[in-house]
């Protein structure tokens, strides 16, 4: 190989690492190849706040989603209210419902709305509308994701809590399922700069308190979670970021625990337990939780995104200034230079990774997830240019040949989303993306070859 190509290479890519092999010969990043566009709707909420949406935001989780053979998506609709929207896979068309008994009044992107469906009992779950404010919730009936029926009859009141403790000031729901059916939701009580993580399960029709897992207010911060999710061995794995005040600058470092009994009890990299959830839950700026010294005023993007394969290794998406970028107190334009970087957990050594990607961030937010032979996907937005772009890298070598595999024309905004369940069980990488402006959302299906 001559010098300039090396000199190429290096250009392209730095990498960070605790003993990572070298780049096999044979390795190449997958590929994508567009099936189909279809138009979820043209009557999305055009308000513009935070650089972003109420439709499309990356602590969505999940705003697309698959469940039995079926696609759900959901979107605020310009008048305020919430839709739900479903096809039958691998090509039918979007059914809507619009469920008109609650109306938002809200601007706010931090508002979106969030899927959950519950295995167990095949119920759709939906939180929305809520930015340290009370808690917005619904749920079907049982058995409305297996059944062909779809109305807004199957759907349930509005409810502004699940049990009977406080939601009255709680933020970003995020649902995960159990990969024995069970549901279970986290959610931030307090705000930003001083809040809490907190746990539901939902079981037997029922929602249960579990309670709070990672401590913000005693130290007058708050964790930010880049994701919490279950690999194929019942771990739940969670990281995150954590905040000292409502600046975005004083978002530092990374942090992880992780959960061997459905987030009762948690361990810390090395495996030792060291918090119960509702009695002595996580510090949310323990050194001993710290997997990745990350300064203020690096431009940290707080929620990015995270993933888990299937082979048990954690993978975080984290944007943030270069390594060689001076540190810049002005958040705003830190982002400017903000570039996407891969931290990933080794699960056989428990060694955290570094790689640097030339890929520029800027304000928006990416998604990452993989498929089932665990290659690496990312969605990502670029505020400035108004572009999306799909980047991927393989599993074979060691997730460090990052590609840009599609650059969208300068129509879309917002953070991107991806059908995690579709990819890993389907090949089809679909990503949920709204178009600048606001009103129309596209929903983008590529085949993914690794």
């Amino acid at each position: 190989m001559s010098v300039n190509i090396l000199r190429v290479l290096a250009a392209l890519l730095t990498t960070v690492a605790v003993g990572l092999p070298a780049l096999p010969a044979a390795a190449a990043a997958p590929t994508v190849t567009a099936m189909s566009t279809t138009v979820l709707t043209t009557s999305g909420r055009t308000a513009l706040t935070y650089t972003g949406y109420m439709n499309g935001e990356s602590f969505q989780q999940d705003g697309i989603t698959t469940f039995n053979g079926r696609q759900y998506s959901a979107f605020w609709d310009e008048a305020g209210y919430v839709n739900v929207s479903r096809r039958q896979l691998p090509s039918g068309a979007w059914a809507n419902v619009r469920l008109t008994d609650y109306r938002t009044t809200s601007t706010d992107s931090h508002n979106t709305i969030s899927i959950g469906i519950a295995p167990a009992d095949g119920t759709i779950h939906l939180a929305f509308d809520t930015h340290s404010s009370q808690f917005r919730y619904r749920k079907s009936a049982a058995g409305l994701a297996t059944s062909p029926t779809w109305t807004a009859a199957g759907f349930g009141a509005v409810q502004s809590s699940l049990t009977n403790t406080s939601m009255a000031v709680v933020t970003y729901p995020q649902f995960f399922a159990h990969p024995d059916g069970t549901l279970q939701l986290a959610i931030r009580t307090g705000v930003s700069g001083t809040g809490d993580e907190v746990l539901y399960e939902y079981r037997a029709a029922t929602w249960t308190y579990i309670g709070e897992f990672i401590d913000g207010t005693t130290y007058n911060n708050n964790a930010y979670l880049f994701g919490i999710e279950y690999d194929s061995n019942s771990l739940l794995h969670a990281t995150w970021t954590v905040r000292e005040t409502s600046d975005a600058s004083t978002n530092h470092d990374l942090y992880y625990a992780y959960s061997r009994d459905k987030g009762r009890t948690w361990r810390n990299n090395a495996g030792t337990v060291v918090a119960t959830t509702g009695s002595t839950p996580l510090p949310s700026n323990s050194a001993g939780l710290k997997v990745w010294t990350i300064a203020r005023n690096r431009g940290l993007m707080n929620q990015e995104s995270q993933v888990v394969d299937a082979a048990g290794n954690v993978h975080v998406l984290a944007s943030h200034l270069p390594a060689n970028a001076p540190s810049n107190t002005n958040f705003t334009a830190a982002r400017e230079t903000a570039v996407l970087v891969h931290y990933r957990r080794d699960k056989a050594t428990k060694a955290w990774h570094q790689t640097y990607t030339p890929f520029l961030e800027r304000s928006s937010r990416g998604d990452i997830a993989v498929d089932a032979a665990d290659n690496l996907y990312v969605a990502s937005g670029d505020s400035a240019t108004r572009k999306l772009h799909i980047e991927t890298a393989s599993r074979a070598s060691n997730w460090t040949d990052w590609t840009i595999r599609y650059t969208s024309p300068a129509i879309y905004y917002s953070d991107p989303l991806i059908d995690h369940q579709r990819l890993r069980t389907q090949s089809v990488l679909s990503i949920f993306t709204p178009r600048y402006g606001g009103s129309q959302i596209d929903v983008q299906d590529w085949s993914a070859t690794g």
